[in-house]
């Protein structure tokens, strides 16, 4: 099960590279819902597959949220390099500048 929610914690963090936040919360529920049938079709108690649905949905969302952090980091570093750097006169082409 530690390797399903790892591969789940992945495609999260994947999907948040390209895919809208509103799809991605539809395929989320889409995951969730799919897991907990086929689950208690299987035999486990219901209550037992909502639950673990929703774990698969917190693991998704986690690697999703996890991406977009680390990304926030990123470029809010980036500018904040940027910033401290002398500004650059801009070159005119106007002989008058």
């Amino acid at each position: 099960m530690g390797w399903a929610l790892l591969v789940s914690f992945l495609i999260g963090a994947i999907c948040a590279l390209r895919v809208p936040v509103l799809i991605f919360a539809l395929i989320v529920l889409v995951v969730m819902i799919a897991y907990a049938g086929v689950s208690y079709t299987n035999g486990s108690p219901l209550m037992h597959a909502i639950a673990w649905g929703f774990v698969f949905a917190v693991v998704l969302e986690a690697g999703y949220v996890f991406t977009h952090v680390l990304l926030h980091s990123f470029y809010t570093r980036r500018e904040s390099d940027a910033e401290k750097r002398a500004p650059q006169q801009a070159q005119s082409k106007y002989h008058a500048d």
